[in-house]
């Protein structure tokens, strides 16, 4: 990664992963939010949780130096206490992007090591995320399972059984 460097991301660079995440989205589905406004109101998202400091919320982007060409970023969150020998946080990986011009090129699996890293070293019981299929190969690369133990609802309709 010559002339690129992995740091963690400051408030100087919230505009920026503003307009990174709106192109990623837009990747994945049709904006219904101006740009514009998107990006104002994600980069006062950002700006409150990823603070120098804060305890919660961590970003880390590659930077060339004069832009940046990926992010991910990582929420930690308690979990109930328990008595038994398990940890009680688990990590909640979100915004994993880099630029498709930077693809295949190693990025992605650097960004990955240096989260999953921090969340080691925070202690977390689980890291969890929603793959896209295209990410589901490098997460398992990187040691990320498939788990056949978590249930989601998304908002909607209430599915009862029958």
């Amino acid at each position: 990664m010559g002339g690129l460097g992995i740091r963690v991301a400051t408030s100087a660079d919230c505009r920026a992963l503003a307009e990174m995440r709106y192109r990623f989205r837009a990747e994945v589905g049709s904006p219904t939010e101006p740009r514009s406004r998107f990006v104002r109101r994600c980069t006062s998202w950002m700006k409150k949780r990823f603070r120098v400091g804060s305890s919660a919320w961590r970003c880390w982007v590659v930077d060339d130096g004069d832009q940046l060409l990926g992010h991910v970023c990582v929420q930690l969150f308690e979990k109930m206490p328990n008595p038994v020998n398990e940890r009680e946080v688990h990590a909640y990986l979100t915004n994993f992007y880099v630029v498709p011009e930077m693809r295949s090129r190693g990025l992605g699996r650097t960004l990955l090591k240096k989260a999953l890293s921090w969340c080691r070293a925070q202690g977390t019981d689980a890291v969890i995320l929603w793959a896209t299929p295209e990410s589901k190969s490098l997460y398992r690369r990187c040691g990320l399972l498939q788990s056949n133990d978590i249930l989601e609802f998304r908002g909607g309709t209430l599915r009862g059984r029958n």
